[in-house]
């Protein structure tokens, strides 16, 4: 397949109507070179911005799409058999490209009148703003914030993020909340307190209270989020997981506190991984299950691995920084 070829299918994903088939193949594309990767994040970020542009005509795309399965389809039975590019593939995919990013750079320049503010938080642990509508946004280290300094004069509130936040939402009826990934992702606020973290692998967001509207990509079709739901969206694999049980940990970089009722040892070591940014390693498989009982307020991880080696009779190592190795021990 060629490389236009591959575009109509990160179209395909965009639009929520690619088949495992032709997923597959995008992914082993996508993965083959960091190049492929950034083309396919670079162009589902430019599809995602040009949401709500309706065409004033439509292109018949079912022929070409034809086309990519069938070559699909050759390539599978004769992977060494080369294809002259199919120059209507090409023409529909250039049309596509310019209506998109002819439309994403109207948005894109619009928006830079929209945001008039940015915030990177690089040294801290986490930083506190207050915009201009009342509401409070908690940034983790090394994520980044743009915002309006004002919204008298706009139809809603946007923010645009990049890292991982928890937002405060003040409530306005009148001017929704929207809270844009660089991943081409977006929450739709409905009043609420809420977290969302983005990776190159996955994005998630934590309802803690009220309900949120979370859309992965351009027309995906999600639940509304209710109070301590979940959802975790794999990039990789193009798949969302709602999660009704309550993860309150993942607010800790937020709180400061993790809190552990009859936890299994592996989601105890899970969340401090996530809180303090570390790696830890169980070696005795044997404990993963075992149930653990703590409140952590703000301390540092070396007291921590060092309270878990004395009631599990581990012992603890660092084998590399910020990589942790624990081993023997024995349930309570």
């Amino acid at each position: 397949m060629e490389g236009n070829e591959y575009l109509l299918l990160i179209i395909k994903r965009c639009q929520g109507d690619i088949t495992p088939l032709e997923l597959s193949m995008l992914e082993n594309w996508i993965s083959k070179s960091t190049e492929n990767a950034r083309l396919a994040r670079e162009f589902t970020l430019i599809w995602s911005k040009s949401e709500g542009y309706k065409h004033t005509f439509e292109l018949q795309l079912d022929e070409d799409y034809a086309k990519i399965q069938a070559r699909i389809r050759e390539t599978a039975v004769s992977p060494r058999i080369l294809h002259r590019p199919d120059r209507r593939v090409w023409k529909v995919a250039a049309a596509v490209s310019f209506i998109v990013m002819s439309f994403w750079g109207y948005r894109h320049f619009s928006n830079q009148d929209y945001y008039d503010a940015s915030v990177s938080i690089l040294t801290l642990e986490k930083q506190q703003l207050h915009l201009a509508d009342g509401t409070q946004v908690w940034l983790r280290k090394g994520s980044s914030l743009e915002y309006a300094t004002g919204y008298e004069d706009k139809k809603d509130r946007r923010v645009k993020l990049s890292g991982e936040a928890y937002f405060d939402v003040a409530h306005d009826p009148n001017h929704p909340f929207l809270v844009e990934l660089v991943s081409g992702a977006t929450v739709e606020v409905l009043g609420t307190q809420f977290n969302v973290c983005q990776s190159d692998e996955v994005t998630t967001v934590f309802v803690r209270s009220g309900k949120v509207k979370f859309s992965p990509f351009v027309n995906a079709k999600t639940p509304v989020l209710l109070a301590n739901e979940k959802a975790i969206f794999d990039h990789k694999v193009g798949k969302l997981t709602i999660s009704h049980l309550p993860a309150i940990n993942d607010l800790a970089w937020q709180t400061e506190t993790l809190e552990f009722v009859k936890t299994p040892l592996s989601q105890v070591l899970a969340d401090l991984e996530n809180y303090y940014r570390v790696k830890i390693t169980l070696q005795n498989k044997a404990l993963a299950d075992c149930p653990h009982s703590a409140l952590l307020f703000h301390q540092p991880l070396g007291q921590v691995l060092e309270g878990l080696a004395v009631a599990y009779q581990l012992t603890t190592r660092e084998t590399a920084p910020g990589v942790y190795l624990l081993t023997g021990g024995q349930c309570q």
